[in-house]
């Protein structure tokens, strides 16, 4: 009788897999957005997963790329950072806070020649006080030794 019942018990536990389907449904920009929330609160890990999610939805969207060389500044991963805002540049040439951001990378790296060039650049689209900022900023370094260029 035992030999009956054993296998009906084990039919439940037999059943197919459920095949779900996750579809994305917020746009480039909700995602940009969430990740800049998540950016304001600390939360770069998932600022960033938002800010790539932007891209595969808009690639050629700057918003993103230039937040992404934020985020990657502030946690001092210069290359990666120097990576996206050239990214802004490339579609947008005359960006010039792309243009002070690069700057300001730049100086961190140590390549102060190009930084200046980047700077000046921005200064002659705009003479905006963080632009001014940066330009001294490089000032400074130049007169010692910290430049490598």
């Amino acid at each position: 009788m035992l030999w009956i019942i054993f296998p009906l018990l084990l039919v439940p536990s037999c059943t197919l897999p459920k095949i779900i389907i996750l579809e994305d449904k917020l746009t480039a920009e909700q995602h940009n957005d969430l990740g800049y929330v998540y950016e304001t609160k600390g939360m770069d890990d998932l600022a960033g997963k938002e800010y790539n999610l932007a891209l595969k939805k808009r690639g050629d969207w700057i918003t993103p790329m230039f937040n992404m060389g934020n985020l990657f500044f502030r946690k001092g991963d210069y290359s990666t950072s120097e990576l996206y805002f050239r990214k802004v540049l490339k579609i947008d040439p005359a960006n010039a806070d792309a243009m002070n951001n690069l700057a300001n990378v730049l100086l961190m790296q140590r390549h102060c020649q190009e930084a200046n060039r980047m700077v000046d650049q921005a200064i002659k689209s705009s003479r905006k006080a963080e632009y001014l900022d940066t330009r001294e900023k490089i000032v400074e370094k130049q007169h010692g030794v910290y430049c490598i260029d």
